[in-house]
């Protein structure tokens, strides 16, 4: 439920009034930016994902229809920004140095937390279907922690082709991690 305060915020944003845009945003900034933080572990992204969701609201302001709680319906915005920004980091072979710095840790904690699980069994399937050399490649880079240089070393093939191949992987099981990524930040 919103407070009166929101309600009238809320209708003056719509009427157009920018300095209720403006009280809008230095209300909320903080808390959208600290949460997005925490899913994207980077302040920049933040950033970027907060400003999209302003963006989104002053486009749309004169249609602005928030019938709950206004501090969750922001989250749950942010929250699908932060989501869809994650999938593009993931899905860009330039960004797999900070997948493998940022995100595999917390992927590795979860792949052991869910060894026994469907879900585990499921990943594993997919596994299967990649070939050999990239399934090595990527199970050298999770199990065992090594980064990219160290695998193109051990396996004796360019950082270009690791990348590659690792980012193959990632592509592959992307749809599988996306949903354990959401049962987390859910």
């Amino acid at each position: 439920m919103q407070s009166s305060e929101d309600i009238e915020l809320l209708h003056q944003v719509r009427s157009g009034d920018k300095s209720a845009f403006e009280r809008f945003f230095n209300e909320h900034w903080h808390v959208l930016f600290t949460f997005a933080g925490k899913l994207l572990k980077s302040d920049d992204d933040a950033k970027d994902v907060v400003q999209m969701v302003f963006i989104s609201l002053w486009d749309r302001h004169e249609k602005l229809e928030i019938t709950g709680s206004l501090q969750n319906y922001l989250l749950q915005a942010v929250r699908y920004q932060s989501l869809k920004r994650l999938k593009e980091i993931m899905d860009s072979p330039e960004n797999l140095e900070r997948v493998q710095e940022q995100f595999m840790p917390v992927l590795n904690v979860i792949w052991d937390k869910l060894h026994e699980s469907d879900v585990f069994n499921e990943i594993e399937a997919q596994l299967e279907t990649l070939p050999y050399k990239t399934r090595e490649m990527f199970l050298l880079s999770r199990r065992h922690h090594l980064s990219v240089a160290e695998i193109a070393i051990r396996m004796g093939l360019s950082e270009k082709t690791v990348r590659n191949q690792l980012h193959i992987a990632l592509k592959t099981l992307r749809h599988n991690l996306a949903i354990v990524l959401i049962f987390l930040v859910c």
